[in-house]
Order: structure tokens, then sequence, then C-alpha cells
């Protein structure tokens, strides 16, 4: 049985020292694993990105986009059943209950398998009007649009009860497995993609890759839970009304906040493209994407805090989840601070050499709102909402973020005639700082019980100090007259904004314990670096 954990003055928790080590090397290698993916995701977006935005020009990469728009909607069907899979598979794992873990996976498979009958339908009602969503002049480009939602659609839908199994994996916290079926999907994606377009072949045939791509990982992810559940027994007996009722009570605020998520990421590029043309869908969604990436760097710490949290509250280790939710929101908010830097100076000269001009005017002055209220509603608050999750406190969450999309949606529709595409990054963008800010913030607090500045202030007060010094020194770089209009510049401020934020930042906002976890780890792994290792406790 897990010891209790108590509060010290400087807000880390102190369980019994090998409870404590064991937790933190085990979120550590969490989140190695996440981060490795993410890494090799960033790299293919950096080096595919440009390539497949150059060959298929403006209007069809402003397709290509919107079509995965469309699709993320078809995840409405979902109903909130993956969050409750991790939630419920999670908790009955902590209490060692594998027949009850075997009634949970076999009622979520039939849940799925009837969804993805529904999932099928509604891709072939939406390639049957997708003039509505995006009227198109060209003749090949709208039958390559409707061609598009129809081979991605269907065979989404087809697949969608084994994606399931991500979600069991989650909350066994096999992250390692979760992984290579992202790499594995990724890099079969990625890579057809590209040489499709070398050959000559266009959007349909991308789509059929992208498919090939998610079909490997969604096996993947099959074949690692079973080898990480052996008890794993799937029984049309075992499937109960009264567990998938529950898991429905649980998943139906989960399925409020997903479907306001699709709204927030998704009902942008629909309403740019109501309201002005597939090309402008391409401008706004380049910078989104690009910070979408390092969120995805960032936010990895916080994939092992939903599992983490439900198995904490289930053993009666709920005073620690504040501290891990603050800490890891503070480790988010620092590790994805040095981009926020880098692109309030040198945004739009990123752009303008990684894409073209054309981009980097429309998508360019996008970067600086995009990037600070992406760092204080996303990557500041990952975890709130996490543990939100994991505690089965996420309903007035699930509203919040319902009432954001709403009014998202209306104020884009209002802005973009007349401010166009900056007017809708400052709408998104303050309705997100608002809502998943500071409201997610604060109904955390309550959930706990605790202080709401204290927290916030926990949060974001040492890495926004530790950056002042470092932007002050990228401004005087520019002003000097380094304007970043080659690689090698661009590349060698890139380093030293991350080197200089990082180097301070180990000090100023990782606590003395973590330090202490990340040494012992570079020691463990690079003996050279023992003696170092010591010298800088």
């Amino acid at each position: 049985m897990l010891q209790s954990s108590k509060v010290t003055s400087d807000g880390v928790s102190q369980a019994s020292p090998p409870e404590k080590t064991r937790r933190a090397s085990r979120f550590f290698t969490a989140i190695l694993w996440n981060w490795l993916g993410v890494a090799i995701n960033v790299i293919i977006g950096i080096v595919v990105s440009p390539y497949i935005v150059r060959k298929l020009g403006s209007e069809r990469f402003g397709i290509w986009s919107l079509v995965f728009s469309l699709l993320e909607y078809l995840w409405f069907f979902d109903l909130g059943f993956n969050t409750a899979v991790t939630k419920f598979v999670a908790h009955y794992r902590a209490k060692n209950e594998p027949d009850q873990v075997n009634r949970v996976i076999s009622s979520g498979l039939f849940y799925s398998s009837i969804v993805a009958l529904c999932f099928l339908v509604a891709s072939l009602v939406a390639a049957s009007h997708s003039d509505f969503f995006l009227p198109v002049a060209n003749d090949v480009n709208r039958r390559e649009f409707r061609a598009l939602i129809l081979i991605t659609g269907l065979a989404w839908g087809a697949m969608f009860p084994l994606h399931f199994f991500s979600a069991c994996l989650d909350a066994y916290q096999r992250y390692d497995a979760l992984t290579r079926s992202w790499v594995a999907t990724l890099l079969i994606r990625s890579a057809g993609c590209a040489a499709l377009l070398y050959f000559g072949f266009g959007l349909k045939a991308m789509g059929v890759i992208v498919v090939i791509g998610q079909l490997a990982g969604n096996v993947i992810a099959v074949f690692s839970f079973r080898a990480s559940f052996p008890q794993l027994h799937l029984k049309l007996s075992s499937v109960s009304g009264a567990l998938l009722k529950e898991m429905m009570s649980y998943g139906v605020h989960s399925f409020v906040a997903n479907i306001s998520n699709l709204l927030l990421y998704q009902g942008p590029p629909v309403i740019i493209a109501h309201f002005r043309t597939a090309a402008f869908v391409g401008y706004y969604m380049l910078p989104f994407r690009l910070l979408q990436y390092l969120v995805d760097a960032v936010t990895r710490v916080g994939f092992v805090t939903r599992s983490n949290v439900a198995e904490m509250q289930a053993t009666g280790e709920e005073r620690g989840i504040y501290n891990m939710t603050m800490l890891l929101n503070r480790y988010c908010a620092t590790l994805f601070m040095p981009a926020v830097v880098y692109l309030l100076v040198y945004g739009t000269d990123l752009v303008r050499k990684w894409i073209s001009p054309e981009y980097a005017l429309h998508s360019g002055p996008l970067l600086p709102i995009m990037a600070v209220t992406v760092l204080i509603a996303v990557a500041g608050q990952y975890n709130s909402g996490s543990a939100l999750y994991g505690m089965a406190r996420h309903n007035l969450m699930a509203r919040g973020l319902l009432v954001e999309s709403v009014a998202g949606a209306v104020g884009l529709a209002l802005v973009l005639p007349h401010y166009g595409l900056m007017g809708a990054a400052w709408t998104v963008g303050v309705l997100s700082v608002m809502n998943r800010g500071m409201f997610v913030a604060w109904l955390t607090c309550r959930a706990l019980h605790e202080s709401f500045l204290g927290f916030v202030s926990g949060i974001y007060l040492r890495p926004i100090l530790t950056c002042l010094p470092v932007l002050a020194l990228l401004y005087a770089v520019k002003a000097a007259g380094i304007q970043g209009t080659t690689w090698p510049q661009l590349i060698s401020l890139a380093v030293l904004t991350g080197t200089l934020y990082y180097a301070l930042s180990f000090f100023t906002c990782v606590t003395r314990e973590h330090r202490g976890v990340l040494l012992d780890w570079l020691a463990k792994h690079a003996p050279p670096l023992k003696r170092s290792a010591a010298a800088a406790r």
C-alpha cells in the first residue's frame, strides 16, 4: 500500500523516498518516450511540410487542411468513451482487478463497433455535401475534395474500434508502445505523401497513404496492449449495460469537451473557407500547425497526468495531485517559452525562409498572437484539464469549452469579413486565455481546495521572469543587424535562444528534487557525466 504524502512549504510533495523516487522516475521515462515521438513529428513537419505546400500550391494545400478538419468532427460519435476507457481501465488496474478491466474493454469495444457504423454514414453525407463546406470553382479540385473525404472518412470509420486500444495503452502508461504506433503512422504518412507528390500523384493518392499509416499505427497499438495485458478476454457476455451507463455518465462531460475542442481547433478553417478562399485556410493553418508541433512537444509531459491522477485518487493520494499538476504545468510553460521568445522576434523571418514570402506576408503576423495565447491557455494549463479528467471533475470545464467554442464561432463570423486573419487570431486567442488559461485553472484549484493565485503564479511567474533577459538579448541581436535572412542565422539564433533559456530555467524553474532525478538519469546513461552531475547538485 502506498504511503500518504505531505506538502512542504516549497510546494513539493513529500512521500516516502522509495515511492517518490519510483513515481518521479516513471514520469520521467514516460515523458522521454513521448518526447521521442514528438521529436520525430517535429523533424518530419519541418522537412516535409514546405515541400507539400510548394507541390500542392496554396489552394490545394488549403483543401488538404480542410478535409482533415472536417474529419475531426466525425469524432463527435465517440461521445467521450475514449476518455472514460482511460479513466476506468486505469482505476481497475490500480486496484488489481483484471476481470473488471476486461468488462470495461468488452463494453467499450461493443460501443465502438456501433459508433463505427455512424462514422461511415456521416462520411458519406459529408462527401455528398462537400460544396457546402468549400465551394471550389475548379472541377478537378472539387472532385478531389469529395474523393478525399470519402477515402479517409470511410477508412477511419472502419478503423474506429482499433483506435480504442490507444486509450487502453494510455491507461496502462505504455507510452513506449503509444510512441511506436504514432511514429509508424507519421513515417508512413509523411514519407509516403512526399514520395507520391514527387512522382506526380494527387490528393486522392495521398489520402490512401494517410489511411495506410493510420491502419499501421492502430495495429501496433492492438498488439502492444495484448502484450501488456495478457489476461485480455473479449466476450460478448462481458458487455455490461450498467457499466456502459456508468461510463456514459462520465463520458458525457468528456463528449461535450471533445466536441467543443473540435469546434475550437477545426472551426476556424471551416469558417475561414466560408468567408474567404481555400488559400486563406492554408495561411491560417500553417502557423497553427507549427505551434501545434511545439505544443505536442511540451504537453507530452501532461500525457502522463490523466492516468496517474486516476491511479493516485484510487489509492488515496489526493494531496499530491495539486503539486503534481502545478509543477507539470510549469514545466510545460518552461519548455514552450523559448519558442515564444524566438517567434516573437524572428517568426516572420522564419516563415519567409522556410515556406515563401507569400506565407510570410499572411501567416507571419499571426505567429506572435498565437504563440503568446497558446503559452497561457494550452502549454501552461494542459495538465489542469488532464487532472480534472482524472478526478472526474471535468463537467464545468466541458461547459466552459462549449461556451468558448460557440463564442469563437460567432466572433469569427463577425470579425473575419472586416479584420481578416489578424482579427480571427485575436478572437480565438483572447477567448482561449479567458477560458482555458484562467477558468480551467480556477476549477482545478476549487476541486483541490487550493489557492488560485498561488497556482497561477507557481506556473507562470518563474518561466516569464526567466525569459525576459533572453528576449531582450534577441531584440538587441536583431537591432544590431542580424535579421534572420539565412538558414545559418535562423538556426544559430534558435540554438542560442533555447540554450540560454534552458540553462537558466534549469535552476529557476525546476525543483531540486526533479533536478536530482534528471541528473541521476544522465549519470546512469552517460557514466562520464557522473562527476559533473554530482558537482551540479
